[in-house]
């Protein structure tokens, strides 16, 4: 028995020495052991529900797959600890008010940590309270500060089809109940139509007041309502919502395209589908087929009638050939 141990004891020593001189690894009880990483986990066909510290609820969502990481090791931005990224979303998220607004997005991650709500690939939010629905390629939703923002090929209708908005960037603050719409090129006007009646427009910028129930338009405004025929061009446009009359201020234009008459002043007032103009400030009018120009402080223009009438201090400028 005591021959049989010394012969193991030999064999393990011979073990040793052959590692050691084959470069084997040494083991050092003084070095770092390497990091175990978590493993990520996945859920199919997932329910995520995120609430307020007061009991409410800022989001409900249904995901096919939901995939949650824990923070890198390596030193690359970390991931948000309890964050899910997600595919095929489809839910609510709620405001302060406990509002629900509808969503549905291919792709999307949610970070409750942060109480941040990010939805990417063709996204879709309507909100019935406040009649409209949109699209994007991008929709950030931070409920804490009760703004949406959206990015990319970004689409606002008014739901009963009552018109719609192109642009790229926007921001709708639920706080102030308004949204503004722009273009990353400041040069490229954001255009809106509205039906019923028909009209088109185009702006640098839509500022959509819905708590009051105004739209305001700024940089380089034009109109044009097919039906009447009438061209309008200005800095900013206001009017109320639904349209029922428009208002063209700083150096407003107006041009009746089937008489040819033309209007200038620094506010120009359309009551929409009818056929007269009312004009302020710095007022003046060009009759179609006469060089002359007709200056004064107010006036108003019929197309219809092919009549214009000009107030206070009116001056008349005849242009010679």
């Amino acid at each position: 028995m005591q021959s049989r141990s010394l012969s193991v004891l030999r064999f393990l020593a011979v073990l040793a020495l052959l590692s050691a001189g084959c470069g084997g690894p040494e083991w050092d009880p003084d070095a770092p052991s390497e990091p175990i990483s978590t493993p990520q986990l996945i859920y199919e066909d997932i329910t995520l529900t995120q609430a307020r510290p007061d009991g409410g609820i800022l989001w409900r969502l249904q995901a096919r797959l939901a995939e949650y990481e824990s923070p890198p090791e390596n030193g690359a931005a970390p991931v948000q600890l309890g964050s899910a990224h997600l595919q095929a979303v489809e839910g609510e998220f709620f405001d302060e008010d406990n509002r629900a607004i509808r969503t549905r997005a291919e792709q999307g991650s949610a970070y409750p940590g942060e109480r941040r709500l990010e939805l990417r690939g063709q996204v879709e939010v309507e909100s019935e309270r406040d009649n409209l629905r949109l699209e994007a390629q991008r929709v950030e939703w931070l409920p804490e500060q009760r703004l949406l923002q959206a990015e990319g090929q970004v689409k606002v209708e008014l739901l009963e089809g009552q018109g719609s908005l192109q642009g790229e960037r926007l921001l709708v603050d639920f706080g102030q109940a308004q949204m503004q719409l722009e273009n990353w090129d400041p040069t490229q006007p954001v255009r809106a139509e509205y039906r019923d009646p028909d009209l088109e427009l185009a702006a640098s910028r839509f500022l959509w007041q819905f708590g009051v129930g105004e739209v305001q338009a700024v940089g380089s405004v034009e109109v044009y309502a097919p039906l009447q025929a009438l061209r309008l061009r200005g800095e900013q446009l206001r009017a109320p919502l639904p349209l029922t009359e428009l208002r063209i201020l700083g150096n407003g234009q107006a041009k009746a395209e089937q008489t040819g008459q033309e209007l200038q002043a620094q506010e120009i007032r359309w009551r929409i589908g009818s056929t007269q103009l009312q004009a302020q400030g710095n007022v003046r009018y060009r009759q179609p087929g006469q060089a002359l120009t007709v200056r004064g402080n107010q006036g108003i223009l019929d197309w219809q009638a092919n009549t214009a009438r000009i107030q206070g201090n009116s001056q008349t400028q005849l242009t010679l050939p």
